[in-house]
């Protein structure tokens, strides 16, 4: 690096030599050109002198002989020879000295314009003396700048040298670490098997067992998984309030017999409770998710639970042995909703990835996507068969869907995101939850918004913010920012109840199928039950 600077420098001086003489040499002409016409002006100058004195010589001659003439009263023919030669002399040099004059005039000039060129030569010079200054000190920069690059690089390669010296070492631990836990997952692998032979032998012995109950159990199944509501109660007192999960407490629901409730939380466990006489006992905890739950729901038989979570996948879990049965991944952001789609062997999600998937529990594999648009918060089931999806947005749309086609057949704008869906228990009424702190009452015959539920103090909390109907549709209810729950009518519209157990944010709430009682969950830990007594 030295010799390239040195070279730099060389190079850079000898084309400023180079340049130097190459704008001096018209100077040089110029002047020399100049010097001549200075000397022959002076020669010309002493020329002019000497003819004057000789002029001036011949006229005191003429005089002389002019005077001697008219003493004399004659004179001699060789004087007035020498008279007449010496005036056609003087003549002469008159014309002489006219001629000088001129070249004098003419040389006089150009002396001038040299003298110009000379000017303009000189500023041109001093120019050029500029801008080799200019260079020199850029010269000087680019000598620095260079230095300093090369220190710099000089500390990149010192640099260098350590970052491959760690890179080398981690290359070691990483190998390392790669061969422990090839070896880890050996074992695991080898457990995993020890532990599932286990499992089916108690399954096998678990199937023997149940299927000397199986015929019993099916004729019992429809009055035990159908729980009758004639008129839902409005939730006037909280009964028992507890700690079911730790942190916020996502997700709430009772199972259609409402034998069992649900829960899910932050703490990425869902939980099973029985109820009975309106007390609850922790049945069992549902584990598997690597992340917070967002939704959960039973199966028409009660034999299964859907969950979805934030880990970007849903679960199903068996409610008996509470085993999780399928994980359902492929979504690429949280799973914030997932429902049975007409029987338990479909399942339909929805993400903030804004697709809604549809898998078949049977083949465990997604069968549609269908790509909504929008980051999905809640969707419902509007047929039986399955076939219809109701899905609400973030974009503030709610949006239908026949999964037999790949668009929206219909959608409808509200003045906030949506946060939930509920449909009312003949399937003719949606009602939505949004960030403009409303729940909007559609009719799904005609599709358009048919009441608006409001209230002072009321104030949906978080984006996903769950409300519901009463199991007989004359109630709808949904909680407040500050812990209140709020319990409106229906067909009027109008705010029936006002209650207030909790202490931080009510994000679901659900009623009991038979309507006897209500249960609401919020962001601290706590359920609360409610009744009219």
């Amino acid at each position: 690096s030295a010799m390239a600077a040195e070279d730099f420098r060389s190079v850079l001086l000898r084309q400023l030599k180079l340049r130097t003489r190459k704008e001096d040499r018209p100077f040089s002409e110029i002047i020399r050109s100049h010097n001549k016409l200075c000397e022959s002006f002076d020669s010309m100058n002493s020329k002019i002198r000497k003819l004057e004195l000789d002029c001036t010589k011949l006229r005191e001659e003429n005089l002389e002989l002019s005077r001697r003439g008219s003493g004399d009263g004659t004179a001699s023919v060789a004087d007035r020879e020498k008279t007449f030669r010496l005036q056609e002399e003087l003549t002469q040099l008159h014309r002489k000295k006219g001629e000088n004059a001129e070249k004098i005039v003419e040389m006089t000039k150009e002396v001038k314009e040299k003298e110009e060129r000379i000017r303009n030569l000189a500023v041109q010079l001093q120019e050029v003396r500029s801008e080799k200054k200019l260079v020199e000190i850029q010269a000087d920069s680019f000598k620095q700048g260079l230095e300093d690059v090369e220190k710099a690089n000089q500390v990149l390669k010192d640099e260098q040298q350590a970052l491959q010296l760690t890179c080398s070492f981690q290359e070691d631990t990483l190998k390392k670490l790669r061969d422990d836990n090839r070896d880890l997952v050996e074992r695991w692998m080898l457990q995993k098997a020890k532990d599932a032979d286990s499992v089916n032998k108690k399954n096998e012995e678990e199937a023997k067992r149940l299927s000397t109950r199986s015929n019993a159990e099916n004729s019992e199944e429809t009055s035990n998984h159908q729980s009758v509501c004639y008129s839902a109660v409005i939730p006037s007192v909280a009964t028992q309030k507890f700690d079911a999960h730790d942190g916020e407490v996502v997700a709430v629901k009772f199972s259609t017999s409402g034998r069992l409730l649900a829960t899910g939380g932050s703490d990425r466990k869902v939980k099973l409770w029985e109820i009975a006489g309106g007390q609850q006992l922790e049945k069992g905890v549902l584990l598997g998710s690597n992340a917070g739950i967002t939704s959960a729901e039973f199966d028409l038989q009660e034999k299964l639970l859907l969950g979805s979570s934030n880990d970007h996948s849903a679960r199903v879990w068996g409610v008996t042995d509470m085993r999780c049965r399928h994980a359902l991944t492929g979504h690429s952001n949280k799973v914030m909703t997932a429902k049975f789609l007409g029987d338990a062997t479909r399942v339909v999600t929805g993400s903030h990835d804004r697709t809604l998937k549809v898998w078949d529990l049977r083949s465990k594999s997604c069968v549609k996507t269908i790509f909504a648009g929008s980051s999905c918060n809640d969707l419902v089931i509007s047929d039986g068969a399955g076939a219809c999806i109701i899905s609400g947005h973030f974009d503030k749309r709610i949006r239908f869907w026949d999964i037999r086609a790949d668009a929206s057949a219909n959608e409808i704008s509200l003045q906030g995101k949506v946060t939930s869906l509920d449909l009312s228990p003949d399937r003719t009424l949606l009602l939505s939850s949004s960030r403009d702190d409303t729940l909007k009452l559609i009719d799904l015959r005609m599709n358009q918004v048919t009441g608006t539920f409001s209230a002072d103090g009321f104030k949906v909390g978080v984006d996903y913010t769950r409300a519901c109907f009463s199991p007989d549709g004359e109630y709808v209810a949904a909680g407040s920012q500050d812990g209140s729950l709020f319990v409106w009518r229906t067909q009027t519209a109008k705010l029936e109840k006002t209650v207030r157990e909790h202490s931080s944010c009510i994000v679901a709430c659900t009623w009991h199928p038979s309507g006897s009682m209500m249960v609401s969950c919020d962001r601290t830990k706590k359920c609360v039950f409610w009744s009219d007594r």
